[in-house]
């Protein structure tokens, strides 16, 4: 998820956030896979991260399980961050997939 809302700018730009998908070997995806478009069971859970290295904690491989990784790297990740508390305190709202990301 690409942050384009009010505030984007350097500092946001180094925190690219995207659902990565573990296998069965215990490996995780690079920032480039889209784990939606991957065979069905090629993925023993799902798990938000960014590309700075931050790595949440995993979920279940389903359509729910994405949903949670998304709202988990911007919860417990990129909100998180002192470059986008200015910007939260401005819009005086929390962060919004549809307004403030580009998936």
């Amino acid at each position: 998820m690409l942050f384009v809302g009010p505030g984007d700018g350097e500092k946001t730009d180094a925190h690219e956030g995207y659902v990565t998908g573990r296998y069965r070997d215990g490996a995780f995806t690079d920032i480039w896979t889209d784990v939606l478009k991957c065979a069905d069971w090629t993925f023993t859970a799902y798990a938000p991260a960014c590309e700075c290295g931050w790595r949440g904690d995993t979920e279940p491989a389903t359509a729910d399980g994405y949903l949670a990784c998304r709202r988990g790297w911007v919860r417990n990740h990129f909100q998180r961050l002192d470059a986008v508390q200015p910007i939260l305190r401005a819009l005086g709202r929390p962060l919004q997939d549809e307004a403030d990301f580009l998936s």
